[in-house]
């Protein structure tokens, strides 16, 4: 059985000269034809996001214009991608020929070796993992059919008086409807969605954890007898050690350096494009949110984003304690360093309005401490001191400024569910696993029902 980890696939392709009006304007026209670019018909596929990031600078250093194609998915990599290109090559080969490098006329072979090479890594968050798109559908079905059931019993004076026969009850109705009746069935992981899900970190640690002990090892056996070979291998262990040390200190030296010399904040942008940006977050309950900008100054920003980034991956993915990291409102988040670490872009598909959404983040310091982390790099946000202090602690409203000036009106989102928010998403999963639980506890059973 195939495993249904959440994962994120962020192709980035810089656009021919002269093109990006071109490739903007068939965004827009494939959002509202669909059919041409048919992700419905990706089984694999949650959310999707396509724009154009636009020509900018860091420093002296000009950024150009990019499409960003970043998907949402379950599954296999290369499953995921083998439906793309199958059902929505011929949009993506329209897409792609604006990009430099592409030909109109790929093969499949061709486009597929095109979105892997331009795949861009990125720390991706998901609030869903473990669940494809039908599995949601089907959920969210499961969920409305059992509690007409109860509102039918209910007003025929028929449901049981104890939670014990009201989950009996339940489960006999599943199981009397042939569309239901896979609830019954408990939804057991395979052993790949761990391997899925931690792989990066594990390989890590295959590398790391042995190097560590055996310096340390290495270290206190050298006291007891005269091994050449061992006292090389210790001594250019403890000196590559001390060389990344350095080498970080340095760069933290350099942010630091360059944080002092800020002077550029973000002010609040133009009520007009506020209210373009509204607009384009409306939807009832799911919405989608692009934002892009160049990071601030500072020659050594673009190694410590990196590898600062790549921490809160391998905390997102949830070692030691399996989905430690929980972001009630957000269904995908992603931040992507993009142009060699040199621009930040973050997308996101969450649960409310967008201003209440960001607010959230910023309701308490402990909070704010995580943005300024995740997004302090970025140009125009308010000063941080030693990175995760000050920025949106000391002035919230600066974020907002910040993250709404950078906002991109996403020309294309695919979205198959924007009526459900995450917390029904989860919460329907919760009841689909209860009915499936065969002989609950009267406790167990009570907590379940709270859940309808």
């Amino acid at each position: 059985m195939a495993h249904k980890v959440h994962a994120g696939y962020t192709v980035l392709a810089p656009i021919r000269p002269g093109h990006a009006d071109a490739v903007s304007a068939l965004l827009r026209t494939f959002r509202a034809t669909p059919r041409r670019l048919p992700f419905v018909d990706v089984p694999s596929l949650h959310f999707a996001t396509g724009t154009v990031l636009p020509a900018t600078s860091w420093g002296t250093e000009p950024l150009p214009a990019t499409l960003m194609v970043a998907t949402s998915f379950c599954g296999p990599d290369d499953v995921h991608v083998d439906e793309l290109v199958r059902v929505a090559g011929s949009g993506l080969r329209e897409l792609f020929a604006h990009c430099q490098g592409f030909a109109p006329d790929a093969s499949d072979v061709d486009l597929a070796e095109f979105l892997a090479r331009h795949r861009q890594w990125e720390t991706f968050y998901s609030g869903m993992h473990d669940l494809t798109r039908a599995d949601v559908l089907a959920h969210d079905k499961l969920r409305t059919e059992i509690e007409d059931f109860i509102d039918r019993a209910q007003r025929d004076d028929e449901l049981p008086s104890t939670p014990t026969a009201i989950h009996a009850a339940i489960r006999a109705f599943v199981g009397s409807r042939a569309d239901l009746r896979w609830a019954l069935v408990p939804d057991r992981r395979p052993a790949s969605a761990f391997w899925a899900r931690h792989r990066r970190t594990i390989r890590l640690a295959t590398l790391l954890v042995p190097y560590l002990a055996g310096l340390v090892v290495g270290t206190a056996m050298l006291p007891f007898g005269t091994w050449p070979a061992l006292e090389v291998a210790v001594g250019l262990g403890w000196l590559g050690l001390f060389a990344f040390v350095a080498v970080l200190v340095v760069a933290l030296a350099g942010v630091f350096e360059a944080e002092r010399r800020q002077t550029f904040v973000a002010g609040r942008p133009p009520d007009e494009y506020a209210r373009a940006l509204a607009a384009s977050q409306c939807n009832p309950v799911i919405n989608e949110m692009t934002a892009s900008a160049p990071l601030k100054e500072g020659d050594t920003r673009p190694f410590v984003l990196t590898l600062a980034l790549w921490i809160i991956a391998r905390a997102a993915e949830g070692l030691p304690i399996y989905g430690s990291l929980n972001i009630p409102t957000v269904a995908t988040a992603r931040w992507v360093p993009v142009d060699r670490s040199r621009r930040l872009v973050f997308i996101s598909n969450f649960t409310n309005a967008a201003e209440p959404y960001v607010r959230d983040f910023v309701d308490n310091s402990a909070q704010a401490v995580n943005i300024n982390l995740t997004f302090g790099w970025g140009y125009g946000y308010p000063k941080t001191r030693g990175i995760i202090l000050d920025g949106a602690i000391a002035d919230p409203n600066g974020f907002i400024n910040v993250v709404n000036t950078n906002q991109q009106v996403t020309e294309l989102w695919f979205c198959p569910y924007a009526h459900l928010s995450v917390d029904n998403i989860n919460r329907s999963r919760e009841i689909r696993n209860g009915i499936a639980v065969a002989t609950p506890g009267e406790k167990e059973a009570s907590q379940w029902l709270t859940l309808l």
